[in-house]
């Protein structure tokens, strides 16, 4: 397929107060102003923070007819219609989440797409986002949209490249297309510029060995190109070989035990909002990898591809989660959001499938996993996401540890707490309550599944004020956070049962605006347990997690 960029600047206009459903006539609309895309409106100073609903619009020209085309957008938030030439061709409630929308046969010559896009909260219309979650919802369009054309109405969307035994290297390759798959057909194929070799394939799945392909790893991130052609459409796919298991309590990447160490990232920028650029992508895993952390949890939805190939290509290791926050019992029940919560998970699954970094699928960040509704829906989605064969293992990151219902499902347990810091009150300095509590937790994921899961700590962490220093360390200063972070180095350190630490958190995040839980504990409406702010100034704890991670999970051997 042949893709048209559609970013740049958009005609635009904001209807404060307002929801998709309030907007008449949206194809006819005067738009008077301009806004960029990619781009979150609400990080401008004229709407800044402010919720409703905006319209874009932009024209293009096609040079030629095509039988289909699919508008691809990367990430948007919160809702959306699209309309094209006057006619809705659909939607989508599913913010971050890469999605497509199929236009149909495409005239040459001029063309006018306009979106609709609603940052407002409504809980009967946005299932999956609540105004509580402890992360901003950016209104706009977060990494870009673009129309890939065809010459065929049902052509071949992509190519699912497994790794099935690294060691022969054995790889399977699912070709999916965008409606039936057909029965048989022939492929043409290249791997790396090599010449093209004609292949039939028949019920989607060719088989491959290729001996000569160089794994992927952190130390070695060789990746390998794809070119296939099916019936005059063209498809590049990038991949690498690698297999990711979980063995007793240990993890498993390529027959080596791995130890994961890193920091969840917000997609947050100060002026960017979740429509981070590449290069403040880049920069991020820059300054991760000299810290030396080798893993990053993309933290609480779908990870941009961008981001997710910059990953690749640097060896960083990704946990990825569909969206999701502390969501209750009663949501877990609610059949809207189960369907929303399924169709996210698969998604991101599909969209992430061919990047060898992503070695963790997960999702619903501290759900209520101590209750009957989520432990089913903690099922659901599990069993969703092996449905699809990608090879990776399946986590989310629970709270609820010692009434949990839902670890025993999952491939690894992996827990969030926050000894002396989220708690009602400390009677000691907080930097004691956290080996207690590490240890505690830690017994008791033994005790209920012995060694036959590796266990990692998920969330562990505390607030800093960038700048704000205090000789006696008092809380919110830069030298309680990094004294903190030394505790939880050291806790998990003497715990060798653990297998991996994901500090809360890399970088400050904006968070809710004057209302939401907990109102009095987001100073400058921000999370601010970021060992950099969020214009990405390093804290001193960033010198502690540097010195310490130089240290921690160097010795395998010694571990149990």
């Amino acid at each position: 397929m042949t893709t048209l960029d559609l970013n740049g600047l958009w005609d635009f206009s904001f209807f404060e107060g307002k929801s998709l459903e309030n907007i008449e006539n949206a194809p006819e609309l005067p738009l008077a102003e301009t806004m960029c895309v990619p781009g979150c409106f609400d990080t401008l100073p004229k709407y800044y923070c402010r919720r409703g609903c905006a319209v874009y619009a932009r024209n293009f020209v096609l040079e030629e007819a095509w039988k289909n085309g699919f508008l691809r957008v990367d990430g948007m938030g919160l809702r959306s219609s699209f309309y094209l030439d006057g006619r809705l061709i659909g939607g989508c409630a599913l913010p971050y989440s890469a999605f497509e929308l199929e236009t149909g046969r495409l005239a040459a010559g001029p063309h006018r797409l306009v979106a609709l896009i609603d940052n407002e909260f409504d809980p009967e219309k946005m299932k999956i986002f609540r105004p509580g979650y402890d992360f901003y919802a950016f209104g706009g369009f977060y990494h870009g949209i673009s129309l890939r054309l065809s010459r065929t109405e049902n052509p071949l969307d992509r190519i699912r490249v497994r790794t099935t035994d690294f060691r022969t290297g054995r790889i399977e390759l699912a070709f999916l297309f965008k409606h039936e798959t057909p029965a048989k057909f022939e492929a043409k194929l290249a791997i790396d510029g090599e010449e093209e070799r004609t292949f039939t394939v028949s019920g989607g799945i060719l088989e491959l060995t290729r001996q000569d392909l160089q794994l992927w790893s952190p130390e070695s991130p060789c990746l390998h190109t794809l070119r296939a052609s099916v019936a005059g459409d063209r498809l590049t796919e990038t991949f690498g070989l690698r297999e990711i298991k979980a063995e007793g309590n240990k993890i498993l990447l390529n027959g080596k035990e791995i130890y994961l160490k890193g920091f969840n990232r917000h997609e947050a920028g100060a002026l960017s909002g979740a429509a981070t650029m590449e290069q403040e992508m880049l920069a991020d895993l820059l300054h991760l990898k000299s810290l030396g952390a080798n893993f990053i949890r993309g933290s609480h939805y779908p990870q941009a591809q961008l981001f997710l190939d910059l990953c690749d290509r640097l060896g960083i290791l990704v946990w990825e989660e569909s969206l999701g926050w502390g969501n209750p019992a009663q949501q877990m029940a609610d059949p809207e959001f189960i369907a929303a919560q399924v169709e996210q998970t698969r998604l991101m699954v599909h969209n992430s499938f061919n990047h060898p970094s992503v070695i963790i699928f997960a999702f619903l960040n501290e759900n209520a996993s101590g209750t009957d509704e989520g432990a089913a829906l903690c099922r659901k989605l599990a069993e969703t996401i092996r449905a699809e064969n990608s090879g990776r293992l399946v986590t989310f990151a629970c709270n609820h540890i010692f009434d949990d219902r839902a670890c025993a499902d999952m491939d690894i347990v992996s827990f969030n707490t926050y000894p002396g810091w989220i708690t009602a009150d400390c009677e000691t300095d907080p930097e004691a309550a956290v080996a207690p509590r590490v240890r505690k937790v830690v017994e008791h994921f033994l005790n209920l599944y012995g060694k036959t899961k590796p266990i990692i700590v998920s969330e562990m962490g505390c607030c800093g004020l960038y700048g704000q220093h205090d000789e006696a360390g008092a809380q919110w200063s830069e030298e309680f956070q990094a004294g903190y972070l030394e505790a939880v180095f050291d806790a998990v350190a003497a715990s060798p049962e653990i297998t991996g630490l994901t500090l809360w958190q890399f970088n400050d995040a904006k968070s809710y605006c004057r209302t939401g839980s907990n109102v009095r504990c987001k100073p400058l409406a921000q999370n601010l347990a970021g060992v950099y702010d969020i214009y990405r100034r390093p804290k001193l704890a960033a010198q502690t997690a540097a010195r310490k991670f130089a240290c921690l999970g160097n010795a395998p051997e010694t571990r149990k």
